[in-house]
């Protein structure tokens, strides 16, 4: 297993990318904010993919593949594997051109009681509010699928199991939506092949032409699996702009309990994932940055500030939670927002004591502490830290014939690093429970 893979992710504020061998070696990593001037526009996410791949070719020269063969300016990848935002869709007219994108935060919906999709009613409020625009769309494809066909694959949808077609679409929630079929491509099995890089974009992209793309799927689908998150008990924790809790079980809620919660199938058939969705996550400390001016300086330095140390509990102790201005409320108010979907999942009978956290904010040490102290939760931190970018190559090497199962696959790819403990639990439980109060109180006036 020593073939490499280009894995990129679309994520809502930047997309990420890294060159990854079968091995679990990360040859080099970028990431790449978009650029406001596309705005809302599926063209930021090819131009982030182009200019990452340029920093993963500079950023790989010289790196020792293998005893005497490094790396050079000649270097090529074997294939290509993309996950993306979901249930975000990109409408694409008639002669390949894309409207605004159909994003997966926004709230314009026109849901059907009797409808399971996820990506329906998003289409069927595009049609009522503008059904001239809806009438000209060829196709509707998620984020990652639109990125494949501009490297050449024809135009699919990556269904993760069979047991996710009914939260896509089907004939009969088409119907009840008056939503045409016809405007979604055929599905294929997330993990396959979907096509190869045609000359043109390997011209354009500077990569190989004909290596195979594989079709990777929504990005929690591919953390799942990059985070090893698919036995009964397993919890994935995937921590950026957005947060959301996976916990994987043998079975799914029952009645009520399903509240606040969101129910799909594992992507390994008769498991399902049970997620508590955490929106603004990452988000609570952009705005504390912006709000303080430090929107210039990296989080690294500013977390060093706020956490000198995890062992002094006094630094958190007298804090308004309220205030827009204190990063230590800030932090808090995130930690809290975890706990507080950690105990949705307990009470609904989901209890989570381990959780493996993927994405930007497991790479900082001091915040890995302090959110198993706030959680009451250990950590486990994997070593590639984008548990997309894993999940990726896990799916490319079975997609290519070097691993003959998942397990095989993922006993080179994925290994954890460090382990957080939490401690302090009565201080931050007491802290908790301020925090609540005076949360309630906010709501209530």
């Amino acid at each position: 297993m020593s073939g490499i893979i280009l894995s990129a992710d679309i994520g809502t504020s930047s997309l990420k990318a890294a060159f990854i061998d079968f091995n679990g070696r990360v040859l080099a990593f970028s990431r790449m904010a978009y650029n406001p001037a596309y705005h809302g526009a599926a063209e930021a996410w090819e131009e982030a993919f182009a200019e990452t791949l340029k920093n993963l070719k500079a950023n790989a020269a010289g790196y020792e593949v293998d005893a005497g063969n490094s790396v050079d300016a000649g270097y090529e990848v074997d294939a290509v594997c993309i996950s993306g935002n979901g249930p975000t869709l990109v409408p694409i007219g008639p002669h390949s051109e894309t409207l605004p994108p159909l994003y997966w935060h926004d709230t314009n919906v026109f849901p059907h009681e009797e409808t399971k999709s996820l990506f329906l009613p998003r289409v069927s409020w595009f049609k009522n509010k503008s059904s001239a625009e809806y009438e000209r769309v060829s196709f509707f494809v998620s984020s990652h699928e639109w990125l494949s066909s501009k490297l050449g694959a024809e135009l699919f949808t990556a269904l993760p199991s069979d047991s996710y077609e009914p939260y896509y679409w089907d004939d009969e929630q088409c119907s009840l939506l008056g939503v045409d079929r016809r405007k979604f491509p055929p599905f294929i099995k997330t993990g396959s092949v979907a096509g190869k890089v045609s000359a043109e974009a390997a011209r354009s992209y500077g990569l190989k032409s004909g290596i195979p793309i594989i079709a990777g799927g929504p990005d929690f689908i591919m953390a799942l699996i990059g985070s090893r998150t698919w036995k009964a008990g397993d919890v994935c924790d995937r921590a950026g702009s957005s947060e959301g809790v996976n916990f994987c079980a043998s079975f799914p809620p029952a009645g009520s309990a399903v509240k606040g919660l969101r129910v799909l199938p594992h992507v390994i058939e008769g498991l399902w994932n049970i997620g508590a969705l955490i929106p603004s996550s990452g988000r609570i400390f952009e705005q504390y940055r912006t709000s303080t001016g430090q929107s210039g300086r990296g989080y690294e330095e500013i977390l060093a500030e706020l956490i000198p140390s995890v062992k002094d509990t006094g630094l958190f102790k007298n804090i308004t939670y309220n205030d827009p201005d204190s990063g230590r409320a800030a932090l808090c108010a995130i930690g809290f927002s975890v706990r507080s979907a950690l105990e949705k999942l307990s009470d609904s009978g989901f209890p989570v004591k381990e959780m493996t956290v993927s994405g930007g904010q497991g790479k900082n040490r001091r915040w890995n502490q302090l959110k198993a102290d706030i959680t009451g939760v250990s950590l486990k931190i994997p070593e590639i830290g984008d548990s997309e970018l894993a999940g990726n190559t896990v799916f490319s090497a079975l997609a290519l014939g070097e691993a003959s199962s998942m397990e095989e696959a993922a006993d080179r790819i994925i290994r954890f690093r460090e382990v957080y403990e939490p401690c302090n639990s009565s201080f931050w439980k007491e802290r908790y429970t301020q925090y609540e109060a005076e949360r309630k109180t906010g709501n209530e006036k």
